[in-house]
């Protein structure tokens, strides 16, 4: 993994290469992955200290892009210690995130194990999205009693499109992970 500064976390997130894939795939992929940090950060003090510290979550920065096979994803979540943004809060967020990432992927995979011919790419896609509130549940449960199931099923209920047209943090969240969780040889690490 690249080397990053003290205060920052590395994560590192893997899946099997497109070499036909169109420019427009690609950046979606790094969209969805921009997503899930997203998501991991508010996970790590909610919109409220987020408000009360300026509104600033921190910064993501990619810090290599290896569009090979596997591709490969290195991002850096800078802590930034004005905005309220401990490195402990953010790594538990940043977790979270992950597990609920790699158990919808082990999901996915036992259900590629048995998938029939006639299933749509949206039947798949939508499994893929139930198997990430799955997982976010498992987490909520784990983690209950604290701020981050509270978080977490506050994501869940945000899975609506306002008036305006602005899709909810819960829905953005579970599209793009289930996105991710249907890549063939997806993985994503923390440091």
């Amino acid at each position: 993994m690249t080397d990053v500064q003290p205060e920052s976390i590395l994560v590192q997130v893997t899946f099997a290469g497109d070499d036909g894939a169109p420019l427009t795939d690609v950046i979606r992929n790094q969209q969805d992955v921009l997503e899930v940090l997203d998501f991991a950060l508010f996970l790590t003090h909610g919109d409220v200290v987020r408000w009360t510290n300026g509104g600033g979550r921190g910064q993501i920065r990619l810090a290599r892009l290896d569009h090979g096979t596997p591709v490969t994803m290195d991002l850096e979540l800078v802590m930034s210690g004005g905005l309220g943004l401990t490195h402990a809060d953010a790594l538990a967020g940043v977790t979270a995130a992950g597990t609920v990432l790699l158990t919808a992927a082990g999901s996915v995979r036992g259900d590629a194990a048995v998938d029939t011919p006639d299933r749509s790419a949206r039947q798949t896609a939508t499994d893929a999205e139930k198997h990430v509130v799955e997982a976010m549940e498992r987490v909520a449960y784990d983690a209950r009693g604290t701020d981050m199931a509270w978080r977490i099923r506050e994501a869940e209920e945000q899975t609506v499109t306002s008036p305006e047209g602005t899709t909810g943090k819960g829905l953005r969240f579970v599209r793009a992970a289930g996105r991710l969780a249907r890549r063939d040889g997806f993985d994503f690490r923390v440091e």
